[in-house]
């Protein structure tokens, strides 16, 4: 064979297989943002369903079946509390300190999509490093637009989501620095009276927070 020939058909062979690496890197990055476009709209079709709009229980129970998978709660829970407190409770106080911090988050995030009131969501960019990503989206409301950022960790089934940013400002940094001064000023035990007395007054449909507000405001503890 001649070798210019030889050359050439090894250079296609390059090629495709570059292309076939490319095209895969493609379809599993955009795999992130299509599984959290399919929580937000199945969860957005409960919320807006006329069946579940009098059955309050109902709907939470819907919305947290779909919810619940999308969140790593652990990691969520390991950030906001911050390593140096994270280490210093007992394996038993973390998995308390999780179920209700996840059972805010839960709250709160359904409180939050509870509003939706035919905004249009863009899904407007998503960035991958290693096992972690972010999904860049913008709720388009009637009289302005709120940047919401999902941040992502992959885990051994999915990616889940560790933390959401509105308007430049981190769901979890926000509850870490409140955390901290309840900490810093009582006591870790006191920060989990308060988390369940939050947590019972979202289960009971008050402090409905709006989802375009700030989160400093609506995430208040």
């Amino acid at each position: 064979m001649n070798k210019s020939v030889f050359r050439i058909r090894w250079w296609i062979i390059g090629i495709s297989l570059f292309l076939i690496l490319v095209a895969g890197k493609t379809v599993q990055a955009s795999g992130i943002t299509e599984g959290l476009k399919a929580t937000i709209d199945q969860v957005i079709g409960v919320v807006t369903d006329p069946q579940y709009k009098d059955d309050r229980s109902t709907r939470r129970a819907k919305m947290k079946n779909l919810i619940f998978p999308k969140f790593n709660f652990v990691e969520m829970g390991k950030r906001s509390l911050g390593k140096k407190y994270w280490k210093q409770i007992s394996p038993e106080e973390r998995k308390a300190f999780v179920d209700v911090f996840g059972k805010l988050l839960e709250n709160s995030y359904a409180n939050k999509l509870e509003s939706y009131s035919d905004e249009k969501i863009n899904y407007i960019d998503e960035i991958v490093k290693g096992r972690y990503a972010m999904v860049k989206t913008e709720v388009v409301r009637k009289n302005d637009v709120v940047n919401v950022d999902y941040k992502l960790i992959e885990s051994p089934s999915e990616w889940r989501v560790y933390d959401i940013v509105v308007e430049g400002v981190s769901l979890i940094k926000n509850y870490r620095s409140q955390f901290r001064k309840i900490i810093h000023s009582d006591s870790f035990d006191k920060l989990m009276d308060k988390l369940n007395t939050k947590v019972k007054k979202l289960e009971a449909g008050e402090a409905n927070g709006n989802g375009g507000d700030n989160v400093k405001k609506s995430d208040k503890i």
